[in-house]
């Protein structure tokens, strides 16, 4: 499996001005805008959502098998985890360049 973590997305989703969507069945959604994180609710806040059984973040993305990217003029794509971890490493490669 693609190594793919929190930070490389929100430095891609902040870069590119996208909504990164992490989905991970079984195990939940992690969405990011414009380098933020987005939270659960109110319930995520105050330590619920993980007494409720929402697993951290970094493990959803773990097993996230499809990402979704939304750019500002609202074309969605869908990425399987090994086209997302291209398109990272591509990103991070520009990014280096510059």
């Amino acid at each position: 499996m693609s190594d793919i973590t929190l930070e490389e997305l929100r430095d891609f989703s902040e870069a590119s001005s996208t909504l990164v969507t992490a989905d991970a069945p079984l195990f939940g959604v992690v969405m990011i805008l414009h380098g933020s994180v987005l939270g659960r609710g109110s319930d995520e806040a105050a330590g619920i959502g993980v007494s409720m059984g929402f697993p951290p973040r970094d493990q959803v993305i773990t097993e996230a098998s499809r990402f979704w990217i939304q750019s500002d003029d609202g074309v969605r794509e869908l990425k399987t985890r090994e086209q997302m971890a291209k398109l990272l490493r591509e990103y991070q490669r520009a990014a280096g360049a510059s």
